[in-house]
């Protein structure tokens, strides 16, 4: 009887130790999976550092050459008008 008793209790042990190794492993994949994916955080927070620093010079040097044509059309403006009436004496 005892045996019995005994050997059930060695048996329920048994699951129970090999429910708990199943999680253990679960678990340490998760893990891995997580710190697979941390590790590439920072590579990407990097590209998304660069990226942001191209468009910002792009943005910058847009902005200078609209700049720029805004002035030589001015020039140009002023140069038809003195073109056309003669140069202006103040």
């Amino acid at each position: 009887q005892e045996l019995v008793a005994a050997q059930s209790r060695l048996a329920a042990a048994e699951e129970a130790l090999a429910a708990k190794q199943e999680l253990i492993d679960k678990l340490k994949a998760e893990a891995e999976r997580h710190r697979a994916t941390l590790e590439t955080i920072p590579v990407l927070q990097a590209q998304a550092d660069i990226y942001r620093a191209d468009f910002e010079a792009e943005r910058a040097a847009r902005e200078q050459l609209h700049a720029q044509r805004e002035a030589l059309q001015e020039a140009l403006r002023a140069l038809q008008g003195e073109h056309r009436w003669g140069p202006q004496i103040p």
